[in-house]
C-alpha cells in the first residue's frame, strides 16, 4: 500500500531525510556559527564603532586602525594662547598698550641735543635717543607702544620754529623709532601749525620709519581709511582712532585734513562724533578685537577734566564703540574714569617737554605712561575688556639733565628731581588719577622692577623644570 500521500487506513509515517538534506543542514549550521563568532569577535574588539573593546586593557596592534585610535588622531588641538608682554593674562588672549603724553619740544629742550651742525640733513643734526632711551624696558614690557606727536616736523636741516607756530627737528621722529613706538596719533591744536606742508612731512616721515599713524592726512583716501594693528605678540588686532578740540583758531583747508572732535553746539560736533564711531566700525570689520581712541584737548595745568573732556568723552563711551578713551593735550595728569563700562583716561601729561618754571605750571614738568590691557578672545566679539590699567608717574628731568625718569616708587632709575619732591609728586599724581572713584584693583601703579624680579623668578624655575 502506497502511504506516501498519507492515504489509507493509517496514519503516515516520517520517512528518513536523504543524505543530500543532511549535508545541507550541517553547512547551514556551520556559516551561522562562523558569521555569529565573526559578530562577537567585531563588537568585542569595538571594530564596528561599539562595544566593551579590548577586555583588561589589552592594547590595539599597531597595524589595526580602531575606533579608539582614530578619534586620537582627529581630535582638535587646543587653541594657542597669546599672552604678550603683560604680567598677567586673565584670558586666552591680551593686548597691552602703552600710552604717553605730548611729545612737547621747545628750543629750551631741543638744543641739549644738538649736533655738531644742526644744518645737517643726514640725520645727525640732532640726537634725541638719550632723552627717550630710560622708556625702552617698559615699551618692552607692552604689545603696542602709542606716542602723540604734538607738533608739526621741520625738513631736515631745518628751519626750525618752536612755540606759537611749531616746527621742530624731525630727528625726535627717529628717536621715536628707535626707542620702540609702533605707532603714533598726530590730530593735536598744532597740526595746522605749518599747514599741509607740514601735515606732509611727518606722515612721509613717520612712514618712512615703519610707524603707524593716524590723526592728520595728505589724501582724503587715508583720512577715511581706519589705523588697525596688529599686536607684535599675537594677541589680536587694535583699531586707533584720535580727535582734537581745537585748531588753535585756525582752519585746515579741508575738513577731512585733520580729525576733529569739536565741541557740544558748533555745528560740526555730531558728524565729528559721527566720523570716529564710523572709523571705529570699519576697524572693527578689518578684524580690530579691541578700539581705543584719543582725544586732544586745548585747556591747559588742569587736574581735573575740562567740560569739553567730560561730555566728550561721555558721549564717545555712550555710543559703545570704543573700548578705551585716553586724552593729552592738557600738559598735566588728569583722573580715570570708569563710566558706561568704559574706561577713560582724561590726561597723560607731558612724556617729554622743557622745563616751565612759571608759578602753577610745575605741572607741564610731569607726566603718566598707562599701560592698558585687554584681555579675551581673538576674533570672538564681545568677549574683550580691560582688566587693568598700570600708571607710572614721570618727570621730564633726572638730577638736572634733560631725561624721561620714572618717579614711581620703585625708582627704577635712582632719583629723578630729589627724594623729597619725587615723593610729593608722585603722590599728587596719584591722588588726581584716583580722584573720579578709579578701583585700585584695575588701575594700580607700575612697579617695573617688582615685575621683572617675578618675570626672572618664573623664567629661572622653568628652566630648573626643564634640566
Amino acid at each position: 500500500m502506497n502511504h506516501i500521500n498519507g492515504h489509507g487506513r493509517h496514519a503516515p509515517l516520517q520517512e528518513k531525510p536523504s543524505r543530500a538534506v543532511i549535508a545541507a543542514a550541517v553547512a547551514l549550521v556551520a556559516l551561522l556559527a562562523v558569521v555569529l563568532g565573526v559578530g562577537a569577535w567585531a563588537v568585542s574588539t569595538g571594530r564596528l564603532g561599539f562595544g566593551a573593546g579590548p577586555v583588561g586593557g589589552a592594547s590595539v596592534s599597531n597595524t589595526a586602525s580602531g575606533s579608539a585610535l582614530d578619534k586620537a588622531e582627529t581630535a582638535p588641538k587646543p587653541a594657542a594662547e597669546h599672552h604678550g608682554n603683560s604680567p598677567d593674562c586673565p584670558d586666552t588672549d591680551c593686548i597691552s598698550m602703552l600710552v604717553n603724553g605730548d611729545l612737547l619740544f621747545h628750543e629750551g629742550l631741543w638744543e641739549h641735543f644738538a649736533g655738531p651742525n644742526t644744518s645737517a640733513t643726514d640725520g645727525t643734526a640732532f640726537d634725541f635717543d638719550p632723552l627717550f632711551e630710560p622708556m625702552r624696558k617698559y615699551i618692552q614690557a607692552s604689545d603696542i607702544s602709542v606716542c602723540e606727536f604734538e607738533t608739526p616736523i621741520a625738513p631736515r636741516g631745518g628751519p626750525y620754529s618752536a612755540y606759537p607756530i611749531f616746527n621742530i627737528p624731525p630727528e625726535v621722529a627717529d628717536a621715536a623709532k628707535h626707542v620702540g613706538y609702533n605707532a603714533c596719533t598726530h590730530a593735536t591744536n598744532h597740526s595746522w601749525d605749518q599747514g599741509a606742508d607740514g601735515i606732509a612731512r611727518l606722515w612721509d616721515t613717520l612712514e618712512s620709519e615703519g610707524i603707524a599713524q593716524t590723526g592728520s592726512y595728505k589724501t582724503e583716501a587715508d583720512s577715511v581709511k581706519p589705523l588697525v594693528i596688529d599686536s607684535p605678540t599675537g594677541g589680536g588686532k587694535l583699531g586707533l582712532v584720535t580727535g582734537t578740540v581745537s585748531l588753535n583758531g585756525m582752519s585746515a583747508d579741508q575738513d577731512w585734513q585733520v580729525d576733529r572732535l569739536r565741541e557740544d553746539g558748533d555745528p560740526h560736533h555730531d558728524s565729528d562724533i559721527q566720523r570716529a564711531v564710523d572709523k571705529a566700525n570699519k576697524a572693527r570689520e578689518q578684524g580690530a578685537d579691541v578700539v581705543a581712541i584719543s582725544m586732544h584737548s586745548v585747556q591747559e595745568y588742569l587736574d581735573d577734566a575740562d567740560s569739553w573732556q567730560v561730555s566728550e568723552a561721555h558721549e564717545l563711551a555712550d555710543t559703545g564703540a570704543f573700548d578705551v578713551i585716553y586724552g593729552a593735550g592738557c600738559h598735566c595728569v588728569q583722573p580715570i574714569e570708569h563710566y558706561n563700562n568704559t574706561w577713560i583716561i582724561y590726561g597723560t601729561g607731558n612724556a617729554v617737554t622743557v622745563t616751565s618754571y612759571i608759578p602753577g605750571n610745575e605741572v607741564n614738568n610731569q607726566g603718566m605712561t598707562a599701560r592698558i590691557q585687554f584681555a579675551g578672545k581673538k576674533g570672538v566679539k564681545g568677549s574683550w575688556r580691560v582688566n587693568r590699567i598700570d600708571w607710572l608717574p614721570t618727570a621730564n628731568m633726572r638730577q638736572g639733565q634733560y631725561v624721561w625718569c620714572p618717579i614711581s616708587s620703585d625708582h627704577p632709575d635712582g632719583t629723578c628731581w630729589n627724594d623729597a619732591e619725587d615723593a610729593k609728586q608722585r603722590q599728587r599724581i596719584s591722588d588726581v588719577i584716583y580722584k573720579m572713584g578709579a578701583d585700585p584693583n584695575v588701575v594700580r601703579e607700575w612697579n617695573i622692577t617688582a615685575e621683572q624680579q617675578a618675570k626672572q623668578a618664573q623664567q629661572t624655575g622653568q628652566a630648573d623644570q626643564d634640566k
